[in-house]
């Protein structure tokens, strides 16, 4: 195996590595509960058992592919992923937890080029209208639709 496949294994063998972690982590010191009611080890194992599974899936496509095809990381979506986390977490405690969703999948359709501006508008609005509908009306979850804290 030569150096640079090496070097490009680390990634994936570390996503698998936290994802076991916390999969053992979770099942040895945390109450799992029921299938009927989940208990607080249950999301940190699904968590870790799904963590491990992209990891190898990731590694074994590093393994599959040539060193050529390796496509080279997109900054402009690595610096989208950053603002929407960034407006995610501002506008939730701000402005309520709908027009961060609104502003955050705004954030992230800058990466969809051929996307028109009332394209983007209308998936942020039908986001967060799937987030009102499922967080809550649906599961009634105590968190403020609009509105600072």
């Amino acid at each position: 195996m030569d150096r640079a496949r090496l070097t490009d294994a680390l990634g994936p063998i570390a996503l698998m590595a936290i994802g076991i972690a916390f999969a053992a982590g979770s099942w040895l010191h945390l109450d799992l509960g029921t299938l009927r009611r989940l208990g607080p080890g249950a999301l940190p194992l699904g968590l870790g058992v799904i963590l491990t599974i992209l990891g190898a899936i990731a590694l074994v496509q590093g393994f599959l592919q040539r060193a050529e095809q390796i496509p080279r990381p997109d900054l402009h979506a690595l610096a989208a992923v950053g603002v929407a986390i960034t407006t995610f977490a501002v506008l939730t405690e701000r402005l309520g937890l709908l027009p961060a969703v609104f502003g955050t999948v705004l954030a992230m359709t800058t990466v969809i080029g051929d996307l028109p501006w009332l394209g983007r508008l209308a998936l942020a609005l039908g986001v967060a209208v799937g987030v009102w509908a499922i967080f809550l009306l649906g599961l009634r979850l105590p968190i403020r639709a609009f509105g600072a804290g």
